[in-house]
């Protein structure tokens, strides 16, 4: 599942969802991006009470997500991935 905050989120908010999803066992990962902060959940959070995740401060709502990838996900990474391979950029615009 991903939480979505609210554009012009305070650090403390974002902080506040991060350490109370990890007191609850689960893994987090913060995509920080120039509109919006996302943080993905890690981990089986079927059990997590997405209503109380949802009442936070910040927070502008949650999307439950129950595929593979997800970390690969525009979700997670909004920039596209580039790689140098020899003399060649993989991965970017011409």
């Amino acid at each position: 599942m991903i939480v979505v905050m609210k554009m012009g989120a305070s650090q403390e908010e974002i902080q506040g969802v991060v350490k109370r999803v990890e007191g609850l066992g689960f893994r987090t990962h913060l995509s920080q991006g120039e509109e919006r902060t996302i943080i993905g959940i890690i981990g089986d959070e079927r059990p997590v009470d997405k209503d109380s995740l949802g009442r936070m401060n910040g927070v502008e709502r949650i999307v439950p997500i129950l595929r593979p990838f997800k970390l690969a996900s525009r979700d997670f990474q909004p920039a596209d991935t580039i790689f140098q391979l020899n003399d060649h950029r993989i991965g970017a615009q011409r």
